[in-house]
């Protein structure tokens, strides 16, 4: 009856460490947050409600854009983007190589 007591114990014990060592790698491997900025252009060629999906896809195609939104009425866009894929430069060449010259404002 000891061994089969002091045999449960053993396995309670290792469990018990196993699972602490498993919070605790957890607890360390953080992997640090993506940070996001944003950016505003103005949009020049805009010459219909149309032309703001083009400007939008394009944007959105870069590498690193999560997000453009385009308004066609202020002729302008807003993207939020991650610097460490790209940059606002390039989201800027994305829509002038489309046809619509995007300066960053």
């Amino acid at each position: 009856m000891k061994k089969i007591i002091a045999l449960a114990l053993l396995i309670g014990s290792v469990s018990f460490i196993g699972n602490t060592y498993a919070h605790d790698e957890v607890a360390t491997s953080k992997t640090s947050p993506v940070t996001e900025q944003t950016a505003k252009y103005s949009i020049e060629n805009m010459t219909c409600k149309m032309c703001d999906i083009t400007i939008r896809k394009s944007m959105e195609k870069v590498d690193g854009v999560i997000k453009a939104t385009v308004d066609y009425d202020t002729k302008t866009a807003v993207v939020i983007f991650n610097p460490e894929k790209t940059d606002i430069k390039t989201i800027g060449m994305a829509s002038t190589n489309a046809g619509y010259k995007a300066t960053s404002i």
